[in-house]
């Protein structure tokens, strides 16, 4: 079915879309979080977004206070991208920030002890590159996700990164077996990546968004890449991908996570 099928089977069947895997310039995106919100109401139909910058929640509490006051027409979910020791994981609905570098199943414990969800993010991409100024693309990986899935809320079968395709098919086989909620992000760095990937659920609110993740009543979906956009997401990680490469050669490659 093409996308303009897709749009009306949404809005017939009052279906909300949420992206809540965005970064900013807070930690390696590009975008100011004044242009992801304005980007968002003006340029995208999603009802539901978060920030989740890298170890920081200084993207999402600006991203509050600027919604509060410009009363935009899609909900905010406070969040961040929490650095465990075995790979990243999205923390939703939080009160404060979860500090980095504990053990996947802390991080799970700290964020639902703040009433939050987590969601394990692009769990199968184990990037080997070194890069001691940015963090790297690294998901937890399938032996921490066994162990730890049945405490997760859900899993990003969907990452609308453009070079995460198998990666995605991972995913989302396995969470056949760990049975929880699936979810589709885009993970953008730049504007044009916003709603690339995405979830449906039923409703529009962010509390609808929360209890279709409780109840398993997601959906993940993804849409098409443009040229242009893909051209704008080669030249935003061009230079990134220099300094990865200079900064490996100089500190070698990182342990594989299991």
């Amino acid at each position: 079915m093409n996308k303009k099928g897709i749009r009306a089977i949404e809005k017939f069947t009052q279906l909300g879309t949420a992206d809540v895997h965005i970064h900013t310039v807070n930690s390696d995106g590009r975008p100011t979080v004044p242009e992801v919100l304005d980007y968002v109401e003006n340029q995208t139909n999603l009802d539901v977004i978060a920030i989740c910058d890298h170890d920081t929640m200084a993207g999402a509490f600006e991203a509050e206070k600027l919604v509060k006051e410009k009363k935009y027409s899609f909900d905010l979910v406070l969040g961040e991208e929490i650095t465990s020791i075995q790979g990243h994981l999205l923390g939703l609905f939080l009160k404060e920030p979860i500090e980095a570098n504990l053990d996947a199943a802390e991080v799970i414990k700290r964020v639902h002890a703040q009433g939050g969800l987590v969601v394990s993010c692009h769990p199968f991409e184990q990037s080997r590159w070194n890069n001691r100024d940015r963090p790297m693309m690294n998901g937890i990986g399938l032996k921490t996700l066994m162990r730890v899935g049945k405490d997760l809320d859900g899993i990003e079968v969907i990452n609308a990164t453009p070079t995460l395709g198998d990666e995605n098919i991972r995913a989302a086989l396995i969470n056949e077996t760990i049975l929880q909620a699936e979810l589709g992000n885009s993970d953008a760095h730049i504007l044009e990546a916003i709603g690339k990937g995405y979830t449906l659920f039923e409703g529009e609110t962010a509390a609808e968004f929360r209890k279709a993740i409780e109840t398993h009543q997601t959906r993940a979906m993804s849409d098409k890449w443009t040229i242009l956009a893909i051209i704008k997401y080669a030249f935003f990680f061009i230079p990134r991908g220099l300094r990865i490469l200079w900064d490996t050669v100089l500190h070698g490659r990182t342990k594989k996570v299991e």
